[in-house]
């Protein structure tokens, strides 16, 4: 087997956290989230603002802001003329706890974190709650990264994905 060199590692799945965000976004306007395996009824929402990017085109990067802005018409036509999400907000929901975050698909940043932890009078409960539910929160990204893996590393399946996204936006 080949050992790819790392500029060709670049070249071919350097977009890899923006492709991620985008597939994700197109599964949400699909109502197609798959499910991680720790929180099968995990809901996934998107709100705005959305940053898209391409490294072609009059505009490289454009910003959509609104709580809506994830479904509106002019990101649907980004994503029909290529661009990918670099960043958004994000609602996870499962059972009874809610994280809202901005993923910044780049650098796989969670910043903005909004966790599902009460106040409480005691600072050693609630730290150790709120990291707990952090690391909760990384995780169901990581899974969800691990489903959207095998599709991106499949050439002929990801071409298939990336052709859909045109209808899914349409």
């Amino acid at each position: 087997m080949n050992q790819l060199s790392v500029l060709e590692i670049l070249d071919r799945y350097g977009s890899v956290g923006p492709d991620f965000l985008t597939w994700l976004c197109v599964r949400w306007m699909r109502d197609d989230v798959p499910a991680p395996p720790s929180e099968p009824g995990l809901q996934v929402s998107f709100l705005g603002p959305v940053v898209l990017g391409s490294e072609t085109g009059e505009a490289t990067k454009i910003s959509f802001s609104g709580e809506d802005a994830p479904s509106a018409p002019e990101v649907q036509a980004a994503l029909r003329q290529g661009k990918r999400l670099l960043r958004s907000k994000l609602v996870f929901t499962a059972q009874d706890a809610s994280w809202q975050f901005t993923l910044d698909a780049e650098t796989f940043d969670l910043k903005s974190i909004k966790l599902p932890v009460p106040k409480l009078p005691d600072l050693d409960e609630y730290m150790a709650m709120r990291v707990q539910a952090t690391q909760h929160l990384a995780r169901l990204v990581e899974e969800l990264f691990e489903l959207y893996l095998p599709i991106r590393l499949d050439a002929v399946v990801w071409k298939s994905e990336v052709e859909s996204w045109k209808q899914a936006a349409a």
